[in-house]
């Protein structure tokens, strides 16, 4: 479908792989992994991925820290990202969205879902 370089962050491996086989069924697979936000950070910096797949719980940097950094990174300002997350309270995403990431999906997810909010951060893909 696309040759967008993907990047995704979660401490959980078994959501990465969950990740990498929703993003394959959808067309993508220039997909990497981070095992938390900061291996997401210092991956981001040396790979500069064009999206970003974000959990929001993680050890070491949370997810909503790992935006905030991102989003500080003058090199950095053009990444997209998704927070993925169970946390779906109002004052939650709305904090999400303030510190910076383009969008946000509800854990858990269906593959159609995943590329119906790529498709909204990146149009025309």
């Amino acid at each position: 479908m696309s040759d967008l370089r993907i990047l995704v962050v979660d401490d959980s491996g078994a959501m990465r792989k969950i990740e990498k086989m929703s993003l394959a069924k959808i067309g993508f697979t220039d997909v990497s992994e981070a095992v938390d936000g900061k291996d997401g950070l210092e991956k981001i910096i040396a790979q500069k991925p064009d999206l970003v797949l974000c959990d929001w719980n993680m050890p070491e940097m949370n997810g909503l820290q790992l935006v905030s950094e991102v989003r500080a990174h003058p090199d950095l300002s053009e990444t997209k990202i998704i927070m993925l997350t169970t946390i779906n309270t109002q004052e939650e995403v709305e904090a999400v969205l303030k510190a910076g990431a383009n969008d946000f999906l509800n854990k858990p997810f269906t593959p159609a879902a995943l590329k119906e909010k790529i498709v909204k951060v990146f149009p025309g893909i």
